[in-house]
């Protein structure tokens, strides 16, 4: 009779070992692309709502100038003409501080009005953001440049975006 020995021995615990290494790198890799695609997600989003903010802005001022052409009275670039800054919301003119002079200062921080749900500078009965704006208007002999400026943090971070026009007189 022949005795056959077999080799078949079972998974020793190295291979076990260097089997889980692999799938734990495997899965930090996989976990830190998760963690920066929302860190991500989120300045985008933020970036695109300081696009809006700027956006709108440089559309009331715009609006200021068109309102102008109404009045007979009033040039077509009064309230805007000048250098100097300024702080707008959707309630246009009667909103227009001209006494901010810095982004980051108290009259340009935004507030979501908490009946209408729109963007304003006034504290009362809104909920504060993490978003500042200030407008920028130079005036050159045929037009005046207007720029808007947004600025938000996030933790110790700050971010900006800067949109700008040109208002002529075309009327």
């Amino acid at each position: 009779m022949k005795l056959k020995i077999s080799n078949n021995s079972g998974i020793s615990i190295l291979e076990v070992v260097v089997a889980i290494l692999i799938i734990t790198i495997g899965l930090v890799g996989v976990l830190s692309l998760v963690i920066q695609n929302i860190r991500v997600q989120y300045i985008d989003k933020n970036v695109l709502i300081a696009s809006g903010l700027a956006q709108e802005g440089l559309e009331l001022v715009r609006n200021v100038r068109d309102a102008n052409w109404l009045i007979p009275s009033n040039v077509w670039n009064q309230d805007i003409v000048g250098d100097g800054t300024y702080a707008i919301d959707y309630s246009g003119r009667n909103s227009l501080n001209q006494a901010v002079n810095s982004l980051g200062q108290a009259g340009t921080r935004l507030y979501i009005n908490n009946a209408s749900g729109l963007y304003t500078h006034t504290a009362a009965g809104a909920t504060a953001t993490n978003f500042y704006r200030l407008i920028t208007a130079v005036n050159n002999s045929n037009y005046v440049d207007v720029k808007c400026a947004v600025r938000w943090s996030d933790g110790s971070q700050n971010y900006n975006y800067t949109a700008e026009t040109y208002l002529y007189n075309w009327r």
